[in-house]
């Protein structure tokens, strides 16, 4: 029925989607989730502060999102919502968010705050150094976490740095 609807859309007032850079190949989900990694829309706020990071998230990890800043992997959890939330940024690069990723210690705070109001605290538990092939990373958890991830070390995209943190502050919604 969607398909339809596109297509007579496309015919009748020219509409088109973005192309997403995939293989005829592969299913439509897989398509689906290439285009959502490209969005770049606004979709939440993030503060470290033990690194000054004070940035705006993007929703999607495409270079042309995280060009811009922070990006979420679309389909990870949300701020303090179940599972794991998991956000790319650069470390020398455009805004190089994540620079110094690398000073985080445990116990160090990561906020998040979501675009409809919710802001959620949680604190780092681990620093991992792992192949650009090692994307175990961005699966779901039974305890709610935060995953940060850049290319490292600095400089190359030869491995990738990964800060895990856990909620430590279940979710409240504050409207401004």
């Amino acid at each position: 029925m969607l398909s339809a609807v596109l297509a007579f859309l496309i015919t009748v007032i020219g509409l088109q989607a973005p192309a997403a850079p995939v293989s005829p190949q592969q299913p439509q989900r897989a398509r689906i989730e290439a285009y959502t990694q490209r969005l770049g829309v606004t979709s939440g706020h993030l503060e470290i502060p033990a690194i000054g990071v004070d940035e705006k998230i993007r929703e999607g990890i495409h270079l042309s999102v995280i060009d811009r800043g922070v990006g979420h992997w679309a389909g990870t959890a949300e701020a303090g919502g179940p599972g794991n939330m998991v956000l790319a940024g650069h470390r020398t690069v455009r805004t190089a968010p994540f620079r110094d990723l690398d000073r985080l210690q445990p116990g160090d705070e990561i906020r998040v705050s979501g675009i409809d109001g919710r802001r959620a605290s949680y604190r780092v538990t681990e620093t991992l150094i792992v192949s650009p092939t090692d994307i175990w990373i961005v699966e779901r958890t039974e305890v709610p976490t935060i995953t940060l991830f850049a290319c490292h070390p600095k400089g190359s995209a030869r491995q990738r740095i990964v800060v895990r943190g856990e909620l430590v502050h279940h979710p409240i919604v504050q409207f401004p």
